[in-house]
């Protein structure tokens, strides 16, 4: 499976880098933040991101300074850079883009256009140490084509970017520009988004195509008269790798020109070196096979005996400390906590109850004493106090239910090994869960015919518990848990999915270790699946965690159907 992204914030503001690192991280791509060119550098020098992400005014060195150091090392010259500003005048962005920023943004920008330029620049960052395909023409005068369907606006342009020493082949149309790229090679792209035979976005598209079937890489500079998102983001999920508007001040299209002529040069060579280098490595190989090949087997030898030495500890250090939380749990248990709850609560709610009966029969014999002598008024306020009686019946009706819920839910036999309805213990979880589902969230129930099940019933409780909070909680805002029940191969098998945003795969395997959640910060232990998990084992189950199509996680929960009481369990 592919690492995931490696991005670098530089940001001196401490809101900023935070903001910016949970968007960043909500794509799944991993993080790393600086907060001044100090210690980016320092950080450069252990690892080399994909991408990085800069503040233009730093302390110390500056955003574009630090731009120039950065493109001074043949470790990172290729890595794209995207510069980031407060201010969003022309002299700025200029700045940036000539200091060596692959692209420039203000910090105001719609977060969903930030996200779009970094998938843009992540893009084409993952072919840059790949072995460039058709020649470079950057020894001599770069080659563009521009393609635009007005002949006023594509000479002005033309003569326009000639003036910087580029030469310039001009297309009326998309196909015209399409069988140009087919015969010739060009450093660079210029396509307007509406033309009324091909369209900028089906021309970006067929670029990609021929880019793809020939290992080829050219940049595709979009032009709009018409500036907006929706049209930012087809040109720039189609394959263009910058959008700029033909209003912009001219200066800024070139500056971006150059940002994306000096990529493609970084990439291009960046790939030659690296496929010079892979070839000595190739050579040094081939001068001393039998020696490292010796030398290897017997470090690999070594390194593998203290590897499963390494396997063995931390198989038994995770036993131990999956038997020490099934005994935590043992000795806290929630079914005991909560019937204690519904005992202390039941004495006085019984109190209130008595009483409020007692009020409404005195009510009840005070009307017939008065009889006539009830005045119209008066009998409007008893009335009155006749419906606030009843609403307080309700409440307390409602509350009485709970007490009955969570008695139900606790099971005061539940240390004993015996038969119970699976069924009716979700439900009941269901119903001590109701703060959190709300009508935020939707239940759908697939239950199969048999519910009955022979084992702990409390330690089934406090998993059921603990998955349905877990579906729960992984739901920010609307959705559905789906639950299903059924048997297979001698197992009882429950699953419970939610619609939440998953668990990415590369972290599944994580979910069920000690103090480990995908929670944000300050919410969730990190036990409770791993209290789950340790309940499970010692029932000779199993419990399993994969991705749903559509998005969210659905988790397996099976039981034997034939489990036995074991007396080491109970002694526990």
């Amino acid at each position: 499976m592919p690492r995931p992204f490696r991005i670098m914030v530089v940001e001196d503001s401490g809101t900023q880098a935070l903001k910016l690192r949970c968007l960043l991280e909500d794509e799944g791509w991993e993080v790393v933040c600086a907060s001044a060119a100090e210690q980016a550098l320092e950080e450069l020098n252990r690892i080399v991101p994909d991408l990085i992400v800069v503040d233009y005014y730093l302390p110390g060195i500056r955003g574009d300074e630090l731009c120039r150091r950065i493109r001074m090392s043949g470790n990172t010259r290729g890595v794209p850079i995207l510069m980031l500003t407060v201010e969003e005048e022309h002299s700025a962005e200029m700045q940036g883009l000539e200091s060596g920023a692959d692209d420039y943004l203000p910090k105001s920008v719609d977060p969903d256009i930030l996200l779009l330029r970094i998938r843009s620049l992540l893009r084409k960052s993952e072919g840059q140490a790949s072995v460039p395909g058709r020649g470079c023409s950057f020894s001599g005068r770069p080659r563009l084509l521009a393609i635009d369907d007005s002949p006023t606006y594509l000479q002005h342009l033309a003569d326009e970017l000639r003036s910087e020493n580029y030469h310039v082949v001009e297309a009326t149309g998309g196909r015209q520009g399409l069988e140009c790229l087919a015969a010739e090679t060009f450093d660079c792209v210029l396509v307007d988004l509406l033309m009324p035979d091909l369209d900028g976005i089906e021309v970006c598209r067929r670029i990609t195509k021929m880019h793809r079937a020939l290992d080829n890489s050219t940049p595709v500079l979009m032009l709009t008269s018409r500036e907006n998102k929706d049209d930012m983001t087809r040109g720039l999920e189609a394959g263009a790798d910058d959008f700029v508007g033909k209003s912009s001040d001219m200066a800024v299209l070139k500056a971006r020109i150059r940002a994306l002529l000096r990529r493609k040069f970084f990439q291009e060579e960046n790939g030659r070196i690296a496929e010079e280098l892979k070839h000595r490595e190739l050579e040094a190989v081939r001068a001393h096979v039998e020696k490292d090949a010796a030398e290897a087997r017997a470090a690999l030898a070594g390194k593998l005996a203290e590897a499963n030495r390494e396997l063995e500890e931390i198989n038994r250090k995770l036993k131990e400390t999956q038997t020490h939380l099934v005994h935590t749990e043992k000795m806290a248990s929630l079914g005991q906590l909560v019937a204690g709850i519904a005992h202390e609560i039941n004495n006085p709610l019984a109190f209130v109850v008595n009483n409020l009966f007692t009020i409404e029969k005195q009510i009840g014999h005070l009307e017939a004493e008065a009889g006539p002598a009830l005045v119209e008024a008066s009998r409007k306020r008893v009335a009155k106090v006749r419906d606030r009686l009843g609403d307080m019946r309700q409440g307390l009706e409602r509350v009485n239910e709970l007490i009955l819920d969570l008695r139900t839910f606790s099971r005061l036999d539940e240390g004993k090994f015996n038969t119970i309805d699976v069924h009716e213990s979700i439900d009941s979880a269901l119903r001590f869960l109701r703060h959190k589902l709300k009508d935020r969230i939707r239940v759908e129930k697939k239950y199969g015919p048999s519910g009955t099940l022979t084992c702990y019933a409390g330690q089934l409780n406090q998993v059921l518990m603990n998955v349905l909070a877990n579906a729960a909680d992984a739901i920010e805002s609307e959705g559905t848990i789906t639950i299903a029940t059924g048997t297979r191969n001698g197992m009882f098998c429950i699953s419970i999915g939610d619609t939440g945003k998953g668990i990415p795969e590369n972290m599944r395997h994580r979910v069920f270790e000690p103090f480990f959640t995908t929670k944000p910060v300050g919410q969730g232990t990190g036990l409770g699946l791993a209290i789950s998990y340790g309940i499970v084992q010692a029932h000779h189950g199993q419990i399993e965690v994969a991705g749903r199509e559509g998005g969210g996680t659905e988790f397996v929960i099976k039981i034997p159907l034939d489990l036995k009481e074991e007396s080491s369990h109970e002694s526990e």
